[in-house]
């Protein structure tokens, strides 16, 4: 594989991604040796959502997407609770934020298994596309017309902290189509 362009699909809810330039910047280099050499036991993901929706924990996986001249081949890698904390409302002048939960998640030891296997593996493959996405689910069913805030950060290198994926992002159950 010449280049890995790393492309963030969130498959969770309807939302919309919006990568900063800086993280585009950064990883505009991207290829089979940055992905090879990451260590998975520091890939994180943070996900912010708005009270009063909690996320099913066991539902939550980090997936990879191959695509080369073989066909379309899928990973999964379960991710695990590391830490939860909980955001108090903020009432402001101009500007109000609803309560949030902030999850942060890594990698299970069975995902990080099989993380440093495909990355073995994606080592001895031909040239691909390779795409993560982060999918996950809710305890609560929505109402309609009811809005659920989220924000998902990952963070592939603990020296380079999160970079934001989704921020604050409004997502209204009650639309029809």
């Amino acid at each position: 594989m010449r280049k890995l362009f790393l492309v963030f699909i969130i498959l969770f809810l309807y939302g919309c991604s919006s990568i900063p330039i800086s993280t585009m910047l950064k990883y505009r280099n991207f290829d089979e040796q940055s992905f090879v050499i990451l260590d998975p036991l520091q890939i994180r993901s943070k996900i912010r959502l708005s009270e009063p929706f909690t996320l099913k924990l066991e539902k939550i996986n980090l997936s990879l997407s191959l695509e080369n001249e073989k066909g379309l081949r899928h990973f999964t890698f379960p991710l695990v609770l590391e830490k939860r904390d909980k955001i108090a409302a903020q009432e402001g002048f101009f500007l109000s934020e609803p309560a949030k939960t902030e999850y942060t998640f890594k990698l299970s030891e069975l995902a990080v298994n099989n993380f440093k296997e495909t990355q073995n593996l994606l080592s001895q493959e031909a040239q691909g596309k390779v795409s993560f996405s982060i999918g996950a689910g809710f305890n609560e069913e929505p109402q309609k017309g009811q809005s659920v805030y989220i924000s998902i950060a990952l963070q592939l290198e603990e020296k380079d902290g999160y970079f934001t994926l989704i921020e604050d992002t409004e997502v209204d159950f009650g639309q029809d189509g």
